[in-house]
């Protein structure tokens, strides 16, 4: 069972949705330093991409 590794809580900045989507912004700063498009951050059990 991977444990993962935590480096920060983030919070819900806001929710935004339509008829077919659904986008969830995040608010964290030490996650995004050095983040790219793309890359993968495992929210709460989940693989979004960037």
């Amino acid at each position: 069972m991977f444990t993962g590794i935590i480096e920060e809580l983030g919070r819900v900045a806001a929710i935004q949705s339509d008829d077919e989507n659904a986008r969830i912004v995040i608010s964290a700063k030490k996650v995004v330093e050095g983040t790219n498009p793309g890359d993968s951050i495992a929210v709460n059990g989940v693989c979004l991409t960037a």
